[in-house]
């Protein structure tokens, strides 16, 4: 999705197109729901129906086929029918932490750039369109998320000593789940794990095809093989070069981004229900598309974002995020260019490996290491 990527203040501009879309007996519908009890809500999803939030104040139950529309004109939405967030939106707002004032460690950071694979992520990226969607609802995108998990498992630390590594598989009542991999110093072991804030990069592993999400092919290249492909190349490089972390790092790809951010929701929920703290996410999505005479660059969505971590972004410069920030958490979130630049290609069979430029996501790898290093060891 792009206006996609979780940006609900984005679509401000395209809400009244999309109320004027929804049948008067529809609203007629929701205005009788709206007056009911949970028990009527779980009615209404059980007739198919899904709650659809289209910016931070609006909200209206929809078909398939509207929510379909909605994903044709590129309209950002979250699917908050099983009210994941709302229902921890009574507990206490989680600390914020102030970003570094300045970038203070080059001298980690800038060796760790040669160790950047092309070849390596183009290989993944190869293999991971292979799979004829990854739509999170359909068998192959169980089987890619099978996939990218053991390649996650298979990359070890250099210093398994002084860096601990823990990959787990964080399930959803659909058949395709978010991954989760937990890298810290072993010195933090004797440690409440509430009481260190965590760092975390997240992408998102499905793909969907715009016209047909459950059967059409998808390949999902650039949305979002080139943001899964950019987190997994920046946790490769730091396990491999030895980094030990001061604040623990988690790398995270989510499930069901393209059906309104069901997994990422769940996740940041659970974490607001466990008291956890994070320190700052950064969303990392579709980061492989440069338009044909255009320069290429990195930029920085300050929508639904936390200004003061944004501002940072800018000086390691020099979109799930959605998820994050509603659960209360300081988040930012990286693009592959203007908007109005974005790949043509997403959402369709067109958006294949040869559409993707690995020296633009090689700019997006530099940041995630840039901003792992910085925000972990203050």
């Amino acid at each position: 999705m792009i206006s996609k990527h979780h940006l609900f203040l984005l679509a401000l501009a395209l809400l009244h197109q999309t109320q004027a879309a929804v049948l008067p007996l529809q609203k007629l519908l929701i205005q009788e729901i709206d007056q009911q009890n949970a028990l009527g809500r779980q009615d209404l999803a059980s007739q198919g129906f899904r709650l659809i939030q289209t910016s931070p104040t609006v909200a209206t139950w929809m078909t398939e086929e509207e929510i379909l529309g909605l994903k044709q004109k590129e309209v950002g939405y979250m699917d908050i029918t099983s009210q994941d967030l709302e229902a921890v939106n009574s507990l206490a707002l989680p600390k914020r932490f102030a970003p570094p004032s300045k970038v203070g460690h080059k001298d980690i950071v800038v060796p760790l750039f040669e160790k950047i694979s092309i070849p390596g992520m183009q290989a993944f990226l190869d293999h991971f369109t292979s799979f004829r969607t990854r739509y999170y609802q359909s068998a192959s995108g169980s089987q890619s998320a099978d996939w990218l998990f053991e390649k996650i498992q298979a990359i070890q630390p250099k210093n398994p000593q002084k860096v601990s590594v823990k990959v787990t598989r964080f399930l959803h009542e659909w058949g395709q789940f978010s991954i989760i991999a937990r890298v810290e110093s072993r010195n933090n072991a004797s440690q409440n794990e509430n009481d260190i804030p965590i760092v975390i990069v997240g992408s998102h592993q499905d793909s969907a095809n715009g016209a047909n999400p459950y059967f059409g092919r998808a390949p999902g290249a650039d949305d979002d093989g080139s943001g899964t492909v950019t987190t997994l190349e920046a946790y490769r490089v730091l396990l491999e070069s030895g980094f030990v972390p001061g604040r623990p790092v988690e790398f995270h790809w989510y499930s069901a981004e393209e059906a309104g951010l069901l997994g990422s929701q769940k996740v940041a929920a659970e974490y607001k229900r466990d008291g956890k703290q994070v320190a700052g996410m950064y969303q990392v999505d579709m980061t492989g598309y440069v338009p044909k005479g255009k320069t290429p660059q990195v930029a920085i969505i300050t929508d639904f974002t936390d200004p003061d971590l944004s501002d940072f972004a800018r000086k390691l410069v020099s979109a799930d995020h959605a998820s994050w920030t509603k659960a209360g958490y300081s988040s930012i979130f990286t693009f592959e260019g203007e908007f109005k630049d974005h790949s043509p290609f997403i959402h369709t069979v067109e958006d294949t490996v040869e559409n993707i430029d690995f020296g633009h996501v090689v700019h997006f790898v530099r940041v995630v290491l840039g901003f792992v290093v910085e925000m972990s060891l203050v």
